[in-house]
C-alpha cells in the first residue's frame, strides 16, 4: 500500500488532463510535475489520496532526448506551465493526440484529426497577464507566479509566456510601490493595501492597460504613482484601480476606478477594432485567434443568404467577423458587460447585421427557435461546455451546419456523442492557443444528416 514519504522509482507513462506527468507503482496513478513520458526518477510520495497520488522527483534515473532547457528556469515548478521543459513538437504531437483520445473514448468518434495550427512563436504570446506582490524582509518588492498545488509565488522578473512589454511595466510597478511604501497583500493575515497587477497590451496597436488590484479603495498618492508610471512608460494609455476587499481568490472585485485615460484599450483583429475593458474576454493570443477564428468561418462557409447564430458569444469577435460574409448575426451573451462590450465594437465597426442578447444561450434557442430560421450556429462555449437544454433544442431545430469552437476536448466529446444522433463529423483541427501549456484548442464542423 502507498504510504506518504515512501520513495519509488517510477517511469512516465502519460499525463494528465492538465498535462502532469502520470506514473503507476502496482497500477495506481501517481502525479508528478515536470515527469516526461519515457523519463525515469525516483520520487517521493508528497500525498496520497482515494484514487491517486502526487509525488515529488528525488532524482532522475534516465532523462528524456524531448526534454528542453526552459527559457525562464524557474517555470518548471509553476501551475500553468506543464510543458516549458518538452520539446515543441512533441507537446504539439502530445496535444492532437489528448484530443483523438478524448472523441474516442468519451464521444465514441474515431476521426483523424488532419491538422493542428502550430504557433511560430511559442514564447511571450499572452495580451493578459496577472500577478500577485510579494515582499521580503529587506522591503524589496517581487512578482511571479504561484509554485505547482501552493500559494508560494516564485518571483520572476519576467514569465516566458506574457508579452514581455507588460514584463517591462510591471518592472517599474514594482519599483514605484516600493517608493511609496505601498504593503503588499498578504494571504494569510488578509493585510496589506495592492493584492495583484493586471496587464493588458494590445497586440498590434501596443496600447497597455494597468489595473492596480488594491484591498481598500483610499490608497495614498495614487495620482503621483499614476504620473510616474506613464512618464516612465508613455505605451500605457489607462490605469484603472480596481477594488476586491474580499478574502477569496476572486482576482478582480466589483468596484472599478479609472485613475488615467479612457479605462480601455483597444486591438486589431482581422482588420477590425476591439475595444477592451479590465473584465473583458478577448483571447489572450492574438495571433492565434486570428487563425482560430478565420479556420472556423471558413469552414462555416458562411455566404450572404445565412442567419447566423453565435452562442456564447463573448465580447462579439465572432460575431462581427461572421457578419461581413452573412446576411444577419444573432449573438448571445450571458455575461451583461460583455455584452455592451459587443454593441460597441459593432457600432465602431459600422456593422450592422449584427445584433447581440444578454440571455442563457439554451434559454434563448428554446424561446427563439420560431422566430429565427438559423442555417448555421457557432458555438464557443466555455469549459463545461454546452447546456443540455442548449443540445436538445438544436436537435430538434436541425439547423444544417453547427460549428463548435472548443477549449475543453473531454465536454466537446461528450457534446458531440449527442448531436452526431442527427449530425455527421465533417471536419476536425485543433489550434495551439496556448503553448507551453495542456490547452488544446479544437474547431469542428458538424453536418446536418440527410
Amino acid at each position: 500500500m502507498i504510504k506518504e514519504n515512501d520513495i519509488y522509482v517510477v517511469t512516465g507513462a502519460d499525463y494528465t488532463s492538465e498535462g502532469i506527468g502520470l506514473a503507476k507503482v502496482d497500477n495506481f496513478p501517481i502525479f508528478i510535475n515536470n515527469l516526461i513520458i519515457g523519463e525515469e526518477a525516483e520520487i517521493k510520495i508528497t500525498k496520497v489520496m482515494r484514487n491517486f497520488a502526487t509525488g515529488k522527483i528525488i532524482r532522475f534515473t534516465k532523462m528524456s532526448s524531448d526534454r528542453i532547457t526552459p527559457v525562464v528556469p524557474e517555470t518548471i515548478h509553476l501551475a500553468g506551465c506543464q510543458f516549458t521543459q518538452l520539446d515543441y513538437a512533441k507537446e504539439v504531437e502530445y496535444k492532437l493526440s489528448k484530443v483523438e483520445r478524448a472523441l474516442r473514448v468519451i464521444g465514441g468518434i474515431d476521426f483523424k484529426i488532419e491538422k493542428i495550427h502550430t504557433a511560430k512563436n511559442p514564447y511571450f504570446y499572452r495580451n493578459k497577464t496577472v500577478l500577485p506582490f510579494g515582499k521580503r524582509k529587506s522591503g524589496k518588492v517581487y512578482t511571479g507566479l504561484f509554485r505547482h498545488n501552493t500559494h508560494e509565488i516564485i518571483a520572476m522578473e519576467k514569465t516566458h509566456l506574457d508579452d514581455e512589454l507588460a514584463s517591462t511595466v510591471i518592472a517599474e510597478i514594482r519599483k514605484l510601490i516600493e517608493k511609496y511604501n505601498y504593503e503588499v497583500y498578504d494571504e494569510k493575515s488578509h493585510t496589506g493595501q495592492v493584492r495583484k497587477v493586471m496587464v493588458r497590451v494590445s497586440h498590434y496597436l501596443r496600447e497597455v492597460m494597468v489595473v492596480l488590484i488594491t484591498k481598500d479603495e483610499q490608497i495614498p498618492n495614487l495620482d503621483a504613482f499614476c504620473r510616474d508610471l506613464v512618464a516612465i512608460c508613455p505605451n500605457i494609455t489607462t490605469i484603472i484601480q480596481n477594488i476586491n476587499s474580499e478574502d477569496t481568490n476572486v482576482i478582480l472585485g466589483k468596484k472599478e476606478k479609472v485613475l488615467y485615460g479612457p479605462g480601455f484599450i483597444n486591438e486589431e483583429l482581422h482588420g477590425l477594432k476591439f475595444t477592451l475593458s479590465s473584465k473583458s474576454f478577448f483571447q489572450v493570443n492574438t495571433l492565434q485567434a486570428e487563425v482560430l477564428y478565420e479556420r472556423a468561418l471558413t469552414l462555416a462557409g458562411i455566404t450572404k443568404n445565412d442567419v447566423v447564430l453565435d452562442a456564447y458569444s463573448g465580447t462579439g469577435t465572432i460575431a462581427i467577423l461572421a457578419a461581413k460574409k452573412a446576411k444577419q448575426v444573432i449573438g448571445v451573451e450571458i455575461v451583461k458587460d460583455a455584452v455592451k462590450d459587443a454593441e460597441v465594437n459593432a457600432k465602431q465597426n459600422n456593422i450592422t447585421n449584427v445584433k447581440f442578447f444578454k440571455d442563457d444561450a439554451g434559454a434563448f434557442l428554446t424561446r427563439e427557435i420560431k422566430n429565427y430560421n438559423f442555417s448555421v450556429v457557432i458555438v464557443d462555449p466555455p469549459r463545461k461546455g454546452l447546456s443540455d437544454e442548449f443540445v436538445n433544442t438544436l436537435l430538434r431545430a436541425l439547423p444544417p451546419k453547427i460549428m463548435y469552437v472548443s477549449c475543453d476536448p473531454a465536454t466537446l466529446a461528450r457534446d458531440l456523442k449527442k448531436l452526431t444522433k442527427k449530425y455527421n463529423v465533417e471536419h476536425i483541427e485543433c489550434v495551439d492557443m496556448f503553448p507551453r501549456t495542456a490547452h488544446a484548442e479544437t474547431i469542428v464542423s458538424l453536418i446536418l444528416r440527410k
